[in-house]
């Protein structure tokens, strides 16, 4: 499924194998087309027996893993005529919006997002940069709920109110999970020639490691899908701590086989030892999920080829990178 262009002969037509487009969207990350992915070779000498390869979504073309779904969910959208006249409006930490308002900004539709007080500043800057109306959730005390669910009941209130807007709810649209079953899934598979034994995927909306999860299992049963979950109270943008937070009606537990929890400290090491040890650009959450894998790798005597799923770059979240500097 694409989304509706207008044809012009003019143009020289999408081919991934010389990487020219045209359409910015026809960049995200599909089997023809696959985000790269890296081996670890300094920060893993202990696994001898293992490799850990980091799949690099921010190569994506609006910089994180979140493309996927928002793709996928406004290509749904569109096909059933549900965008014609109506303002999009999503609950977001950052990534999801950040892609779907760079998609609104393309096809012409305005774009409001509901977002946690506590936002990384460069994400909030990146979000208006786009077009985005940007509408906080109050600074303070929340009753004890967490920001992010507090955003999504901004914009459930907002939706109930005004047929204006129309809500991807990436939360809860299995086209989230279906994104990453048809292309995220299928590309591990192919770039590890099937042979990935272990795959690590943050808890977030679910749908990364949901549709990975259950396509590799298909593949073959045996392949271990570990989730990683921030400790309560983290730092990590774009995690969730289920305890802390509503759980995401996406999510299939039946496709995970372990859950690794990570604190802010490992997560906050392994960011300092990727950007310095292997010149990898990660963000908060995919430090944390390196970390969490390499703590499974190591319990387990792991062997084969393994692979951690990094949703998007530190450059989104510099603020949060300079406070470990000193560390």
């Amino acid at each position: 499924m694409r989304f509706m262009t207008t044809r012009d002969d003019n143009l020289l037509g999408d081919d991934s194998r010389l990487k020219r487009y045209d359409d910015l969207r026809s960049m995200i990350g599909d089997v023809e087309n696959p985000t790269p992915m890296v081996a670890l070779r300094r920060v893993v000498p202990s696994l001898s027996t293992a490799s850990l390869y980091v799949k690099l979504e921010w190569m994506n073309p609006f910089g994180s893993v979140k493309d996927r779904a928002a793709k996928w969910m406004l290509e749904a959208l569109e096909q059933e005529g549900a965008l014609e006249g109506r303002t999009i409006l999503e609950p977001t930490s950052g990534n999801t919006g950040i892609a779907i308002a760079a998609m609104a900004a393309l096809l012409d539709h305005p774009m409001v997002a509901t977002v946690p007080h506590s936002m990384p500043f460069e994400k909030e800057v990146l979000l208006r940069a786009l077009g985005a109306q940007v509408v906080h959730t109050p600074a303070g005390p929340t009753g004890g709920r967490h920001p992010m669910d507090v955003a999504m009941d901004i914009a459930e209130e907002m939706i109930a109110v005004s047929d204006e807007y129309v809500m991807p709810n990436q939360y809860d649209n299995p086209d989230n999970v279906r994104a990453h079953y048809e292309s995220t899934g299928p590309e591990i598979w192919a770039q590890t020639e099937g042979r990935v034994r272990n795959v690590f995927a943050g808890f977030g909306t679910t749908g990364t490691i949901t549709g990975v999860g259950r396509f590799l299992k298909e593949q073959d049963p045996s392949i271990n899908v570990i989730a990683i979950e921030p400790v309560p109270g983290h730092r990590s943008s774009g995690l969730k701590n289920l305890e802390e937070t509503s759980v995401p009606g996406i999510l299939d537990r039946s496709v995970i086989d372990e859950i690794v929890f990570v604190d802010d400290a490992d997560a906050r090491r392994m960011s300092a030892r990727l950007h310095r040890e292997e010149a990898i650009m990660i963000g908060s959450s995919g430090a944390a999920i390196v970390a969490g894998a390499l703590k499974w790798l190591d319990a387990n005597d792991a062997e084969g080829v393994s692979v951690a799923i990094a949703p998007d770059s530190s450059q989104k979240a510099i603020s949060y990178l300079a406070e470990g500097m000193g560390d």
